[in-house]
């Protein structure tokens, strides 16, 4: 197998697992929904939370945003002691993003089915 065949197989199975990970997660998919459409914004979790309308769900919402602090898609910066969170500035992982969070319902349905 070659170096390039190699990495298509890694691609694919890594973004495989990051799917199911996060398919699962209503908050998930909403947080990279709004990250994907504010790729290169940095927000407080509170702007967040209310961007995504969720008041009443914010556990569930600080949970997503760990959880996807931890897979390397959003990161944190603090200015005047207010922690900012954005994407990733890792070209690969903010074109996976912003890809996946193109998909619409029924194309999540088909991808869920080959996982």
């Amino acid at each position: 197998m070659t170096i390039i065949e190699e990495t298509k197989v890694k691609s694919h199975s890594f973004m495989g697992e990051l799917m199911k990970k996060l398919v699962g997660n209503r908050c998930c998919l909403g947080l990279l929904r709004f990250f994907a459409a504010h790729p290169n914004g940095k927000f407080s979790k509170l702007a967040i939370i209310h961007a995504l309308d969720e008041d009443d769900n914010r556990p569930n919402i600080e949970n997503a945003i760990y959880q996807m602090m931890d897979e390397g898609i959003i990161k944190i910066t603090a200015d005047k002691e207010v922690l900012y969170y954005m994407l990733t500035r890792d070209e690969a992982m903010r074109k996976l993003v912003i890809n996946m969070a193109l998909f619409d319902w029924r194309d999540w349905q088909m991808v869920l089915e080959h996982i």
